[in-house]
């Protein structure tokens, strides 16, 4: 998603990282996949190294010869990870004109919005980070 519409017309952009009024959605019961594929991956790549076939490891792992070889252990790790995250998570963006919360359906690109019960808590994350 590059950009989404409030209900009161105001555009959410999401257009680069650390933004503060955007979050996920992990839920519960998919937590534990998060941490079976996080093992799981730390446990192979170990075991790649020991046996000197880490470019066979990568080459499962990710699209060669597009990906770079020569990164961290920690920055595949990371990668794969995100991917993970990625595929199981749900977005979630505060307006920060009218505080609306915009929830992402599943993994579609269409999004359910709530609005606040009251009139006072317009933009709770942007009031947040001043």
């Amino acid at each position: 998603m590059a950009k989404l519409r409030c209900k009161c017309g105001h555009v959410i952009a999401d257009q680069t990282n650390d933004i503060p009024y955007k979050g996920y959605i992990l839920p519960d019961i998919k937590t534990e996949n998060v941490s079976e594929a996080l093992s799981m991956y730390i446990d192979s790549l170990i075991d790649a190294i020991q046996s000197n076939k880490k470019l066979d490891w990568i080459e499962q792992n990710f699209s060669v010869p597009s990906y770079p070889t020569d990164l961290k252990n920690s920055e595949m790790i990371h990668d794969l990870l995100t991917g993970k995250l990625v595929e199981i998570t749900q977005d979630i963006f505060e307006c920060e004109n009218c505080g609306r919360i915009a929830i992402q359906i599943g993994q579609t690109n269409l999004f359910e919005f709530f609005k606040p019960e009251s009139d006072d808590s317009k933009g709770i994350l942007k009031g947040k980070s001043e």
